[in-house]
């Protein structure tokens, strides 16, 4: 066993080991040669990173994925580093279940996702190119194992410091995306990728907070956060995010029966875009002809996309069965090794529900859309519960929101089985702890501290069959 001291006092010697690293391979780069000092700078990162494990590992690990689908410097270098924290975790997440007393349960979506896994390995052996489908799966399967045992253990007994983290973060990808596109900086590379943020992490998480309790000052600050999102997000002109933010918006407006702020939304972007009509038809014509047909060019609503998806289904009919190889394409049979990969969205596939047909067939796709229909299945139940209740404050009502904002725009974007993309990762965490935090309580506002009177914890969360 390691001393509780040595663990205590690791990451502060972790960290002063990345600072010196980092220090060395700048200003005196010929001691060790670049290569190897940068390699001994991220193994050092690495032990850092992994003994905040049961701490901050989540946290880290999605700064990383983050930064290296960001237009930041050193994104290329967090092309690889991801996939060492990822191992990483899928390492520690065995290591801790196995030697852990209480072991947390599995339910059947945990199980499917183990079909899925397999299914996966299974198209890899008739791939077009077996090395790169077999990495893509092993990659698949660190995401699951780790959101399975070791993202949910982070939360196993309460979830509300995650969710006030998660709060934090898009408020402050909000504000820190608006000052980069502000000073001309697209930090976000792709517009998908930007209305992905926007559109599928922060509305929801952003306009759960909004209709929560709150003291005047604070539900200030929550309008404004809310309406810099949705204007970047316009800004993005996504046409997948702006409709998956729409739908996010009927889901928890609905459910909450909150039918005057649905109204008020809808009135208030009506006029702004009749504002817009009326002082500068021009630029309101050229950005809506851009958000209609993508390219300027008239005709069909789908024309950018009906491409991709016709020949997802041509190579789909070509290998029905199981497909091509699980993240293999048609052009896939010369690819060689390569760990650094794009973390933006600048495939032209489509939907990733289309990808998936072509690349794992009819069987490879089965488990999958079991899956998906389970969550489905827990995210209506959601929804009828809010309805019944009346209530938004539980965990389960943001992560639902989340998840149901990714399968909408996954008809759209190829970004769902692509485990390099941050949201991918995202998505899955919460998909496969959704069950957990169905389980839990409502309880008050996250900043309830503020007026405890008003915002006590309001029964429970029951649904028929827990």
């Amino acid at each position: 066993m390691v001393n509780s001291k040595t663990i205590k006092i690791f990451p502060l010697l972790a960290a002063a080991s990345v600072a010196l690293l980092f220090y060395i391979s700048v200003h005196r780069p010929y001691l060790f040669g670049e290569s190897n000092l940068l390699a001994l700078l991220a193994l050092v990162a690495a032990g850092f990173i992994a003994s905040q494990f049961e701490t901050h590992f989540w946290t880290l690990m999605i700064v990383v994925f983050f930064w290296a689908g960001s237009a930041f410097p050193l994104a290329g270098a967090m092309n690889l580093f991801r996939w060492v924290v990822l191992t990483v975790g899928a390492f520690l997440s065995l290591g801790y279940y196995a030697r852990s007393a209480n072991r947390i349960s599995f339910n059947h979506q945990h199980l499917l996702g183990l079909f899925a896994v397999v299914a996966a390995f299974a198209s890899a052996m008739v791939s077009v190119n077996p090395l790169m489908t077999i990495l893509k799966a092993l990659s698949l399967a660190a995401l699951f194992i780790y959101a399975s045992i070791g993202a949910r253990i982070l939360w196993a007994r309460n979830p509300e410091p995650f969710v006030r983290r998660l709060v934090l973060l898009s408020e402050g990808l909000v504000y820190f995306t608006a000052i980069c596109y502000s000073a001309r900086f697209e930090v976000w590379g792709n517009p998908n990728s930007l209305g992905l943020i926007m559109g599928c992490i922060c509305w929801p998480v952003l306009l759960w907070r909004l209709i929560l309790p709150a003291p005047r000052r604070e539900y200030t600050r929550r309008v404004i956060s809310l309406s810099i999102c949705g204007a970047l997000l316009v800004v993005s002109l996504s046409r997948a995010s702006i409709t998956a933010a729409g739908v996010i918006s009927v889901f928890l407006l609905l459910g909450t029966r909150r039918y005057r702020t649905l109204l008020l939304g809808m009135s208030l972007f009506a006029a702004l875009l009749a504002g817009i009509l009326l002082l500068q038809p021009e630029r309101f014509q050229s950005a809506s002809e851009t958000f209609i047909y993508k390219k300027g060019e008239h005709g069909n609503l789908a024309d950018s996309r009906q491409k991709p998806w016709e020949r997802s289904l041509r190579n789909f009919q070509e290998h029905p069965w199981l497909g091509w190889g699980f993240g293999a394409a048609d052009n896939s049979a010369g690819w060689r090794l390569d760990y650094v990969t794009q973390g933006q969205l600048t495939r032209e596939r489509g939907s990733s529900y289309l990808t998936l047909l072509e690349t794992t067939g009819i069987l490879g796709t089965l488990p999958f859309a079991l899956l998906l229909l389970a969550l489905i299945r827990e995210i209506w139940k959601i929804f009828l519960w809010m309805r019944r209740s009346g209530k938004v404050n539980q965990p389960a009502v943001v992560a639902a929101a989340i998840i149901l904002g990714g399968l909408v725009n996954a008809v759209f974007e190829d970004w769902m089985f692509a485990v390099g993309y941050y949201f991918c990762v995202i998505f899955w965490v919460l998909a496969l702890s959704l069950r957990d935090w169905m389980a839990c309580p409502a309880w008050s506002d996250i900043r309830a501290r503020e007026k405890p009177a008003s915002l006590a914890v309001q029964g429970s969360f029951a649904l028929r069959g827990q």
